[in-house]
Order: structure tokens, then C-alpha cells, then sequence
């Protein structure tokens, strides 16, 4: 019984050092929270096992003397150290086979993005001088015409500019993109659309794979009913320094839909797994009459 005890208690130990504190640790070492987690954890498993030393195995005083509290205590902390040290070895080895399998995937990703660009590509000279050119003639006869053409011409720039391998790009970087759609589409329909727009950016640092929130909204000016005062399209942000959450909420619209075959979406779902794994959450939830798109990144 004792073995089979010894087993079942290594097995525990060990699974949330490897898995709950070690490899989230090893991914973001500043956590204050997992470092806290990670004492209390011991605190109470050095409790828990004085408790079974000295009133479950020895419950008799005589007994307890035959185990000085202080030698308890000293071999609490060396094996705890032990056991530190082998789960610290096991989530390397976990992780660095994780970033091998990941960089994989992406080297993969990236290859096919190359090629799809190089399919589909255009001249981007010849975009930016076509839209320099719309801009000038529209600027006299129609300033808010022009004004979005130079919001066309911001975005065009922003999607073509050189990134990293990743794509990653500041979150305040991806808001000034996100403003120019919503502005460029109250243009589109007359100023008639009701959207509230909420953030809360606690820290500056923080980074987001590009397009990753322009496209929720894009897919809710896409398919929601944004005219109604009652049901406005609710775009919320917030950042604190270790996650990001991003809602989209709209009314679904009524009657003929664009067609749509869930690209944009799908590209959101695997680009936010391939860079975040199990550090992330995309949920969507929806009814008949409401669609609602939220996203959550650990950093």
C-alpha cells in the first residue's frame, strides 16, 4: 500500500509541476501569478506531508520523535529541490520539442503563403499611383470620396508592408488599423452605422499576429445589422499584461447574405494556433439573431 501510495502521489506531484507550473514558467518566465502558484503548491504539499508523517504513518508522540521535525523539514526541501530539477529537465525537453514541431509548421505555412502571394499578386506601384491618382481627381468634386481612397491606400500599405517571419505587429499598430475600417466603412454606408467601441490598454508592449482583429470586425460589417440603435455592433478591447481579450458582437442581418465560404475566420483560427497553441481561446457563439466572436492570448 505504501508503494502503491508512493506512486500515486509521485504521479501527482509531478504532472502539475511538469504541466501547470514548470512549462508554463519555461514559456513566460516573468509570471508573477505561476510563481505564486508555484509556492503555495509546495507550502501545501510540505503541509500535507508533515500531516501524514506524523498523524497517519507515526501517530503515536513516542513515534514522532524517531523523525526530529527539523530533519522532516531539511529532507522536505532537498527532495522538493530534486523534484524541481527533473520536472525543470522534462518540460524543457516538452517544449523544445513543441517549438521544433511548431517552427515546422510555420516554415510549412509560410511557404505556402509565399506562394499564394506570388499567384496573386499585384504590382503595388501600380496600386499606390492608382490610388494617388483616384485621390487627386476626387479630393475637389468629392473630399469624403478622396478621404476614403486614402483610407483604402493606408490599409492597402499596411497589408503589404515587410513584417517579421510572424507577422507580429504592436496591438496599438492593429487598433489604428481597425479605426480606418470602421471609418472607412461609415463612409461606405452614410454614417448610419451604430458601433461602441470599448478598450482598455494596460500595457503598450503587447503584440498581436497582423489582421487578427481587423477580420472579426471585417466579418461583422460583412454579415451583422449595424443600423439598429438597440443592437449596435459592439467592439470590445482589453489588454493587462499577460492576456488580451477581444469581443465582437453584432445583430445577424436579415434577408440576402454575401456569400461567404468562412476564409477569413478559418485564417484567424489556425494562425492563432500556430502561434499560440494552448495559450489561446477562439470561441464563437451565435444564434439565430446574434453572433458574437471573442478571442483570448496569453503572452
Amino acid at each position: 500500500m505504501n508503494l502503491i501510495y508512493m506512486i500515486m502521489k509521485g504521479s501527482f506531484v509531478y504532472y502539475i509541476l511538469i504541466f501547470y507550473l514548470i512549462i508554463p514558467l519555461v514559456r513566460r518566465p516573468t509570471n508573477k501569478k505561476i510563481w505564486l502558484q508555484g509556492i503555495l503548491f509546495f507550502v501545501l504539499l510540505t503541509v500535507y506531508e508533515y500531516y501524514h508523517n506524523y498523524y497517519v504513518r507515526f501517530p503515536d508522540s513516542a513515534e514522532h520523535e524517531s523523525i526530529p521535525v527539523r530533519t522532516f523539514f531539511l529532507t522536505s526541501f532537498f527532495l522538493d529541490f530534486i523534484e524541481v530539477l527533473v520536472s525543470v529537465f522534462i518540460a524543457t525537453l516538452v517544449v523544445s520539442n513543441e517549438m521544433r514541431r511548431h517552427k515546422s509548421e510555420l516554415e510549412k505555412e509560410k511557404l505556402k503563403a509565399e506562394l499564394a502571394a506570388i499567384k496573386y499578386q499585384i504590382n503595388p506601384h501600380f496600386l499606390f499611383n492608382s490610388l494617388s491618382f483616384i485621390y487627386t481627381k476626387a479630393i475637389k468634386s468629392s473630399p469624403e470620396a478622396a478621404h476614403a481612397v486614402g483610407l483604402l491606400s493606408e490599409i492597402m500599405s499596411y497589408a503589404l508592408e515587410e513584417r517579421d517571419e510572424f507577422g507580429m505587429i504592436p496591438i496599438a499598430v492593429e487598433v489604428a488599423q481597425l479605426n480606418r475600417v470602421v471609418e472607412m466603412n461609415q463612409i461606405r454606408f452614410n454614417h448610419k452605422l451604430k458601433i461602441k467601441y470599448d478598450e482598455n490598454i494596460e500595457v503598450d508592449n503587447a503584440q498581436v499576429p497582423i489582421f487578427i482583429l481587423v477580420t472579426l470586425v471585417e466579418n461583422a460589417f460583412k454579415h451583422g445589422d449595424l443600423t439598429d440603435e438597440k443592437y449596435q455592433l459592439t467592439i470590445e478591447l482589453k489588454v493587462t499584461e499577460s492576456k488580451i481579450h477581444f469581443w465582437v458582437r453584432n445583430k445577424k442581418k436579415k434577408g440576402n447574405k454575401e456569400p461567404s465560404k468562412g476564409i477569413g475566420l478559418n485564417n484567424v483560427r489556425q494562425r492563432l494556433e500556430m502561434m499560440y497553441g494552448s495559450e489561446h481561446s477562439f470561441t464563437i457563439e451565435e444564434d439565430e439573431d446574434y453572433y458574437m466572436s471573442h478571442v483570448a492570448i496569453n503572452f
